[in-house]
């Protein structure tokens, strides 16, 4: 009963004339009030106030009426309608938005926020309801509060609460200009607020709000960022995935069409699409357009096509196999010969198995701005692919030189493939202490491969401290594997550690019952402890299962 008679009074004091229709400004103003029509993808529809603020058709508006929203129409008070275009900013924590609609012809009336602010006890007006019919007239407030926010902008609590028709009006001074929009109260009964309008007008886009959570849920076209350098820096932060993300292309090259990034990106976005023909109308369209940058064009085209032919699921269209991607680096170089077109050029010779010309192309890039470990290192392969090991070990050496001690996680790879070169050349310690250094920068996350491998090389350099722990190793981290027990009991008896290698190999047999290797190690640990019999037991059974060695090692006995 309480609050229908609350709903009453505030509809009758609603309805009744205020101070405001006796004001020139009123009549002359109420027009730039607007209806906001919003649509998600299911096309239902939500409605909202918003305001002109600008005679170029911006609007401002809340923000959660936005959410989910694919598409928005203004109305102004005459029933005219004017589509939204784009999102010109947005701010969830104060609930307020910033819109731009796609102009029609004839004139906006609007209000533009006042830069003078409104203080404690200044008497506001509040604009009726777009819809409300041609008597409706403002409702008078006064201000009882004004907090400031971030700095410059203010917030004003009203003297009375707003009922909903009311939410997102224009609230105006008393000369008619506008000091911000209406919020109502979280809890019904509280006294409504006044947002200003300075702080919805300042809203804008910036490069970082690609990743912008609140304009993210907004799925209407966002505004690019006022500079060029800012609007290119926007879209590659902008995910590829976003509803918008090709629209805000279109936006961009129109905006810059002398820019190739915003073609490079059309065309490379619809490459992953699939859509090869559309991707190659666009870099037609960039390499004919005067004044821009064709070599940029050509290498996004090479680079998308190479990248294309390494992914063996990739049904070739028209010409473009490897040999174009080559051909269009080619192209790039000629329009501008800088080292990355080179780099690119030895890539596509690489995938292409042209090893020798690869490698060349590479060693060239070391004495460019580009010279790096990884040139050092893709040079290096294309010997290592070959089984040629002439220069290997010095073109990795280059590679490592390039990183200073102690060596950064980066260097990890080099750092393998160079002791695996070592190990090649018969340098098994400088081998085994490039394998250390390797252990340092990769931590626990090595497998038993890699132990196994450093034990081999422990063995030969007749390290069997350091062999015996990583073998121990090697069966932790794989314990159903029946080779590395044969191998540690081959180990313990190159030790003389009789007992453990027979241990070793019997654990070896329990894995895997037909391991011949297994039985012949330990008749020849039985043979060496003087047990003739255990050890011929032992050696038959290997002979049995196809071992050559055993039945020499039983005639040796006799």
């Amino acid at each position: 009963m309480k609050r229908t008679l609350i709903i009453l009074i505030y509809t009758l004091l609603y309805l009744l004339p205020s101070q405001a229709q006796s004001h020139k400004w009123f009549k002359k103003v109420k027009g730039a009030q607007v209806a906001v029509m919003v649509y998600n993808q299911n096309g239902e529809m939500k409605e909202t106030q918003g305001v002109f603020s600008k005679d170029q058709g911006t609007v401002l508006t809340e923000y959660d009426a936005l959410k989910q929203a694919t598409r928005a129409i203004v109305v102004d008070a005459n029933g005219k309608e004017y589509p939204v275009k784009e999102v010109l900013g947005a701010n969830a924590m104060y609930n307020v938005a910033k819109l731009q609609i796609e102009l029609v012809k004839g004139k906006i009336t609007y209000l533009s926020p006042s830069s003078v602010p409104a203080q404690e006890n200044n008497t506001v007006y509040i604009l009726p309801n777009v819809k409300a019919g041609k008597n409706a007239s403002c409702t008078q407030q006064t201000i009882t509060k004004v907090e400031t926010f971030k700095d410059t902008y203010n917030y004003y609590t009203i003297s009375d609460p707003a009922n909903e028709r009311l939410k997102n009006s224009a609230v105006l001074n008393e000369n008619g200009e506008m000091i911000g929009l209406l919020q109502l109260a979280a809890k019904e009964g509280n006294n409504a607020y006044v947002i200003d309008g300075r702080f919805i007008s300042d809203l804008k886009i910036k490069p970082i709000d690609a990743g912008n959570n609140d304009l993210k849920a907004i799925y209407i076209k966002k505004s690019l960022p006022d500079t060029e350098e800012d609007a290119l820096t926007y879209l590659y932060l902008l995910d590829k995935k976003d509803s918008t993300y090709m629209a805000s292309l279109e936006d961009f090259i129109i905006k810059y069409p002398t820019n190739a990034s915003g073609r490079m990106l059309k065309a490379e976005r619809l490459i992953e699409q699939g859509k090869y023909a559309e991707a190659d109308k666009i870099y037609e369209e960039a390499l004919n357009t005067n004044g821009i940058n064709k070599d940029e064009v050509l290498f996004s085209k090479a680079r998308a096509i190479y990248s294309l032919n390494l992914n063996k699921a990739y049904s070739k269209y028209n010409d473009w196999g490897m040999e174009k991607a080559l051909e269009e680096t080619r192209n790039a170089f000629n329009n501008n010969p800088l080292p990355i077109y080179t780099q690119q050029e030895a890539n596509c010779l690489f995938a292409m198995k042209r090893y020798d010309e690869a490698r060349e192309k590479f060693i060239s890039l070391t004495k460019t701005n580009l010279r790096n470990a990884d040139i050092f290192l893709s040079a290096a392969q294309c010997q290592i692919i070959q089984n040629k090991e002439d220069g290997v070990l010095e073109l990795l050496d280059s590679a490592l030189a390039c990183y200073s001690k102690p060596y950064p996680i980066a260097a990890a790879n080099i750092i393998l493939i160079r002791a695996d070169a070592l190990a090649k050349a018969g340098k098994n310690k400088d081998a085994v202490l490039g394998l250390n250094d390797y252990e340092r920068l990769a931590g626990d996350n090595l497998n038993a491969n890699f132990y196994y491998g450093r034990e081999q090389l422990e063995v030969k350099c007749r390290m069997y401290p350091q062999a015996l722990s990583d073998i121990e190793k090697t069966i932790n981290l794989a314990p159903k594997e029946a080779l590395y027990y044969a191998e540690a009991a081959a180990l313990n008896y190159r030790l003389g550690q009789i007992d453990d290698a027979i241990e070793y190999a019997k654990r070896a047999i329990v894995i895997d019952e037909q391991f011949a290797d297994a039985y012949r190690i330990i008749g020849v640990c039985y043979n060496q402890k003087g047990n003739k019999a255990e050890a011929r037991k032992y050696l038959q059974k290997a002979i049995d299962l196809g071992d050559t060695l055993a039945s020499g090692i039983i005639d040796k006995m006799k």
